[in-house]
């Protein structure tokens, strides 16, 4: 099976499957890289640097801030999706 027919299946996926997936994907990798993964971000991936540049951006032109209480009171809606 080709990389693009397994990402064209990932849709198709549970949550659970898709957490299983990537389980069982990082335990391959560091099976055949022989070391643990602490970090598989791309520091030099064009899409992330661009997504930092237009948040900086965002934060310098006097956005809108929030408050420590206005962010804990999103937090666990944030964090259980």
């Amino acid at each position: 099976m080709s990389l693009a027919q397994i990402e064209a299946e990932l849709d198709n996926l549970s949550v659970e499957e898709l957490r299983q997936l990537a389980q069982k994907s990082l335990a391959t990798l560091e099976a055949k890289t022989g070391s643990a993964v602490d970090n598989i971000c791309d520091e030099d991936d064009p899409q992330l640097l661009a997504s930092l540049d237009e948040a900086i951006r965002s934060a310098d032109s006097g956005g809108r801030n929030y408050s420590a209480d206005e962010v804990r009171a999103q937090l666990r809606k944030w964090t259980s999706r």
